[in-house]
């Protein structure tokens, strides 16, 4: 027996809606709600965090850099700017300040790179937020350059030991590839395996081995909020 008694009557209608409870939404007329709120400058500045004491941050690594990316307050070069700082003298201070100048988001090999990296992406924001989770999103984006590097680490989804798969693996490598590949290896181990004076040399580190470098080096810093500034798809 049906629960409506006027069924199939004209006031079928006018009986269905008395029952129905008060601001109930009946089924198939549901709402899509959407959130159009966009972090403003002024929203995101630093006097109102409770990390900024005494003029000045209190943390490492600001806790709210995604925020202010998106609301454009923070760009790359203050990003680089900020960490290269101690960098600016000699020779390797030179070079960044020469690749890095007018640069505005992180860099890429090539457009394969994009696509590697972009596959791989998902599964490492499971773990970005400290600095192991970091180092290993930077790690990541070096090792995903070329094609034949990404072949060389067969553990490349667990990066625990970041190994070369062989000899062959890494006669088949090339200079520059090897370089990328000593420094994810350090990035992920926070180890220092190419000197400075081997990041000045031009021949042994070329401008687009050095400017990935210089990208993971942020990425590690500040996490995938380098991703945010200048738009996803990076430069090529």
């Amino acid at each position: 027996m049906t629960k409506y008694f006027l069924r199939d009557t004209p006031l079928a209608g006018l009986e269905r809606q008395m029952m129905t409870p008060p601001h109930f939404s009946p089924r198939g007329g549901g709402q899509m709600i959407l959130c159009r709120f966009r972090y403003r400058p002024e929203d995101v500045a630093c006097k109102h965090c409770t990390k900024y004491r005494r003029k000045q941050c209190t943390m490492p690594v600001c806790p709210w850099i995604e925020e202010r990316a998106e609301a454009g307050a923070v760009t790359y070069s203050s990003l680089a700017a900020d960490y290269y700082r101690n960098w600016q003298s000699g020779r390797l201070g030179e070079r960044i300040a020469e690749l890095l100048s007018n640069k505005k988001a992180v860099a890429y090999y090539d457009a394969a790179h994009t696509s590697r990296f972009l596959f791989y992406y998902p599964y490492l924001l499971r773990h970005h937020g400290d600095d192991t989770g970091r180092r290993r999103l930077a790690t990541m984006y070096l090792l995903t350059a070329t094609e034949s590097l990404c072949r060389a680490v067969p553990n490349i989804f667990g990066l625990w030991s970041i190994r070369l798969s062989g000899w062959d693996t890494v006669r088949a490598m090339s200079e520059q590839e090897y370089v990328l590949y000593q420094a994810a290896k350090g990035l992920y181990q926070n180890h220092q395996y190419i000197s400075f004076q081997e990041l000045c040399d031009r021949e042994l580190v070329d401008d687009t081995a050095l400017t990935l470098i210089l990208d993971a080096m942020l990425i590690a810093h500040y996490g995938k909020a380098m991703f945010t500034i200048g738009g996803t798809g990076g430069e090529v």
